[in-house]
């Protein structure tokens, strides 16, 4: 006969052993899961695609050194290279006075010729004199949210890596397609590819100086500047980027022009913000200055797409601003004296792009018989010296009540005449 203590000792014990068994056996399987997933993530082995990246660089023909330097890669057997447009733009904007070449891993060098280029997708492609069929191939489409993407290129010219992060989806704020990329591109890995567990291209490196945010172009974009399957000469260069830039900037213009913008209040004021995806706005006040002799409110608001051109000019640029300002401790004189004109372009240019801006000034009589105010608005354009018929503007409305002023300020970069009037219209008309 066995006691109750002692089957209750042994039942413990035979519970305890099995509670033990069972967590053994969980933990066993959380570490094979472990072990799986890590290896999952680990059994891509890419230790071949070093040896069929390429350095591109840009190299001075009268000094003889290289004045930029990024990454490329093979795609088709006929030798066809892709690398970043802003990669090579010193020699887009000069040809007379650059070359580009190739460096191999293991140093062998040789000249490339420029066949086309996407300045607006940032994409160029590339002949190499010695095709081989070592190349990489192009993947049907991108990566979903979340899948790992493995970036490859030359980082500050200290030899090829390779950089792995989650691929997150396309960029919100962006009017062109791009792939917000968790990896840290550095300087010299522009223009790389970025490849899928398959060792397939889904798309191109545009490095941010190390940044965990990074941006591919998407393997869609390549094939599309592929198909063309053309040779773009020298002496056509000007003129192609005016080209991409007017047929990108019309309907990109055009649709903000027949769409209505929505509705945001400032200060009572019935204004805009946001008015497309690819817009951002952001906002502040110095009411915190309790020694201000001025109270300032003010919204700004932009585009988020800037085109590279070069390293002097860039173009793109749609941005607005309301501020509004109201006297705490000047008098009308003095407040008055105290405000400013200041109009800034918003996109990087110089004489050597662009003519001197243009201006006029308009007065609007005071409303309801107010004698201290008035409505003043100038514009002021200037033309592209190498892109014809393209043109920056900057509006600004002035509207001025004894000790308030409210400003509106609309920057416009790369637009055709037309369509600087019709959206400097359209805001004016909006922000009164």
């Amino acid at each position: 006969m066995v006691s109750s203590g002692l089957f209750e000792s042994k039942t413990l014990a035979m519970c305890f052993r099995k509670l033990l068994s069972l967590t053994l056996g969980t933990s066993f399987l959380f570490l094979a899961a472990v072990q799986s997933s890590f290896a999952q993530n680990n059994d891509v082995d890419f230790s071949d695609a070093y040896e069929h990246i390429f350095q591109i660089r840009v190299v001075s023909q009268d000094a003889g050194g290289k004045s930029a330097i990024g990454s490329g890669f093979q795609v088709t057997a006929d030798g066809r290279v892709v690398t970043n447009y802003h990669v090579v733009s010193e020699f887009v904007t000069s040809p007379e006075h650059y070359k580009i070449e190739y460096v191999t891993v293991n140093g062998d060098t040789g000249p490339l010729e420029l066949l086309d280029f996407d300045i607006i997708s940032d994409l160029a492609v590339l002949q190499h004199p010695a095709a081989t069929n070592d190349h990489f191939n192009l993947a049907e489409r991108t990566l979903t949210r979340g899948q790992i993407a493995y970036a490859l290129g030359n980082p500050g010219d200290w030899g090829m890596v390779m950089v792995s992060g989650p691929t997150n989806g396309l960029v919100e704020h962006s009017y062109e397609d791009r792939i917000l990329f968790s990896g840290s591109l550095n300087s010299g890995m522009s223009g790389g590819p970025s490849l899928n567990r398959s060792g397939e291209v889904i798309g191109v490196n545009v490095a941010t100086a190390g940044s965990q945010l990074s941006f591919l172009v998407p393997v869609e974009k390549i094939g599309k500047l592929l198909s063309r399957h053309r040779i773009v000469p020298s002496e056509l260069f000007e003129t192609e980027i005016a080209q991409q830039i007017s047929a990108w900037q019309r309907p990109r213009i055009q649709e903000l022009l027949d769409t209505s913008w929505k509705s945001e209040h400032f200060l009572g004021r019935e204004l805009f913000g946001e008015i497309r995806t690819d817009f951002q706005c952001w906002g502040d006040t110095n009411e915190s200055n309790k020694e201000r002799a001025i109270e300032v409110v003010r919204k700004w608001c932009r585009a988020g797409d800037d085109i590279y051109i070069s390293s002097d000019l860039n173009a793109g640029q749609i941005r607005f601003t309301f501020n509004s300002l109201k006297s705490v401790k000047l008098n009308e004189m003095q407040f008055s004296r105290a405000q400013s004109l200041y109009m800034s372009a918003d996109n990087r240019s110089n004489y050597e792009n662009s003519t001197n801006y243009v201006c006029e000034t308009d007065f609007i009589d005071g409303q309801n018989g107010e004698a201290d105010s008035y409505h003043r608005v100038i514009t002021c354009i200037r033309a592209y010296k190498k892109m014809q018929g393209l043109y920056d503007s900057l509006i600004l409305s002035l509207h001025h009540t004894g000790k308030e002023v409210f400003k509106a300020h609309l920057s416009l970069s790369a637009v055709e005449k037309d369509q600087i009037q019709q959206m400097n219209r359209r805001f004016l008309e909006q922000s009164l």
